[in-house]
């Protein structure tokens, strides 16, 4: 009796929209996330090119920044879409 098939599977649609990427992220996530290291990320905050948050508690020195992945993929895709069009000129 043969236990295997190769027929078709289908799933069903949820109709949710998923996002397996959290809103947040430190930078060691966007380093093995994207491959961006810290000085880039902070030197693309800088530039106005993505968004990110200091949380610190008032009268503290340090804090922690979290960088907004969304916005770093924005911007990854709009640096895709102008490399795509230089390349077509």
């Amino acid at each position: 009796m043969n236990t295997f098939t190769t027929e078709t599977i289908t799933v069903a649609n949820t109709n949710h929209s998923v996002n397996p990427l959290p809103e947040f992220g430190r930078w060691q996530d966007v380093q093995r996330l994207y491959g961006i290291k810290r000085g880039t990320l902070y030197n693309l905050v800088n530039e106005g090119q993505i968004k990110s948050v200091a949380l610190r508690r008032r009268g503290n020195v340090h804090g922690c920044r979290l960088f907004h992945l969304a916005s770093i993929s924005e911007y990854l895709n709009s640096m895709m879409n102008q490399q795509q069009g230089a390349q077509r000129s």
